[in-house]
């Protein structure tokens, strides 16, 4: 029996679901969201022998997905975020690339919980993790400038002070 997507009921077979009146429409074949109770009937599968002998069991349809969270890249991707901008001015805007990066890793991260599949969680958590990394990187690269820059700039005030 096909089930309704707007009510959730078993529609029947005609043309309008029998309990809200919708058209009866093929269900939608993109992941849903899955119940607790979905997933204590996973977990309480039956198993079955096969005409082989072969042991199986029974598994629900490949339509559910359980949604994930990436947190931990997000809150990486946010301090090093507060870290470029808090060296910026002083790095020579070096670390403006380490802003970028981070702002591209902080969108990843943050769709990950709304991914309808395991590919887009796959492909938003490696694009977080990409962008994480370049962003250390060119906040390593910032860092390095700063430091260089404060170490000319002591030199220079030590020389003009021997000077005059």
């Amino acid at each position: 029996m096909p089930i309704c997507k707007y009510c959730g009921n078993e529609a029947g077979e005609g043309e309008f679901c029998r309990s809200c009146g919708a058209k009866n429409e093929a269900a939608a074949v993109t992941p849903q969201r899955m119940t607790e109770e979905d997933y204590r009937q996973l977990e309480n599968q039956q198993t079955y022998t096969n005409d082989q002998g072969k042991q199986g069991s029974y598994e629900q349809p490949d339509r559910y997905f359980r949604p994930q969270s990436a947190s931990g890249l997000l809150a990486a991707n946010i301090v090093v975020l507060v870290l470029a901008v808090l060296t910026f001015c002083n790095s020579l805007g070096v670390t403006g690339l380490a802003i970028i990066f981070s702002i591209i890793g902080i969108i990843s991260a943050s769709r990950v919980k709304n991914a309808k599949s395991e590919i887009e969680v796959h492909s938003c958590r490696s694009g977080a993790t990409t962008m994480l990394v370049m962003g250390i990187i060119a906040l390593v690269v910032g860092f390095v400038v700063l430091v260089v820059l404060k170490i000319i700039g002591s030199l220079a005030n030590g020389l003009i002070s021997l000077i005059f």
